[in-house]
């Protein structure tokens, strides 16, 4: 059985690593887009996580003691209001500085689709392919684990057995949902870096703010969808979403593709 899953692992962290590499290779000799393009967008995502993490985990410190107090719908409503803003704003946020001040060499279309490739590439490479390597570890370190679990604490030993037993149950459908859902925030990164693009061309901060919006919309219809379905549910309706920064990659080249001031 651990083989099996194991397998199955290798394969989503394989396809998360290499599917974003060829999607920029493609892009790279399709429109002759830049590496450094590339570059910037994956540097954005863990930029903006440096302060996006710490904000959530000092939230979260401040809240918890509260939280006891909460019903279930409360401490949803919280943690609704907090992911998505903090989403929208540090991840749009940090892609207008970058591509205000650091990334001049991304002004037209090309550059753009690269650039947002980066940003979506690299946290599927962080969040899944990390996940993926995590899960591979446990589950290779499993007997291990396990035959341990008498010198650690009774707390410690039941968190780890529920760990190593949620991994060995997966199958074939919650993984290829996470290969799923990360082709949609790709697409999702693309046409925002896209929007943002444009906002810092034509010195129109609403665009980066309309960005921040739709970010924070991609992210609060999975947790509200999540909350009531499942992750099937979830992977649709973001899927549906995905469809307005799939036009921006569309509508978006003509206006990004004329004379460019200096910006």
């Amino acid at each position: 059985m651990n083989a099996t899953i194991i397998g199955l692992l290798a394969v989503q962290l394989i396809v998360v690593i290499i599917g974003p590499l060829l999607l920029a290779l493609w892009i790279r000799r399709r429109y002759g887009a830049a590496w450094s393009s590339l570059g910037w967008g994956a540097l954005t995502f863990p930029l903006s996580q440096l302060l996006r993490i710490p904000l959530l985990l000092g939230t979260a410190a401040l809240v918890n003691p509260l939280a006891k107090q909460w019903d279930a719908e409360l401490l949803f409503l919280v943690n609704f209001v907090v992911l998505t803003i903090t989403s929208g704003l540090f991840e749009e946020g940090a892609r207008y500085l970058i591509l205000r001040w650091a990334a001049k060499g991304v002004r037209d279309w090309k550059e753009g689709l690269m650039y947002g490739a980066g940003h979506g590439g690299i946290e599927a490479i962080l969040i899944v392919g990390g996940s993926a390597i995590s899960n591979i570890v446990l589950l290779a370190t499993a007997d291990t684990v396990l035959a341990q679990l008498g010198q650690m604490a009774p707390e410690q030993a039941a968190a780890a057995t529920a760990q190593i037993d949620a991994v060995r149950a997966l199958t074939w459908l919650p993984i290829a949902l996470s290969v799923w859902e990360r082709a949609t925030a790709i697409t999702l990164h693309i046409g925002l870096s896209l929007l943002v693009l444009l906002g810092v061309v034509r010195r129109n901060f609403r665009l980066v703010l309309a960005a921040m919006l739709i970010h924070a919309l991609f992210n609060g219809v999975a947790l509200i969808v999540l909350r009531y379905t499942n992750t099937l549910t979830v992977e649709i309706a973001l899927t549906v979403v995905a469809l307005l920064p799939l036009y921006f990659i569309w509508r978006l080249r003509p206006l990004l593709d004329g004379p460019v001031p200096n910006v």
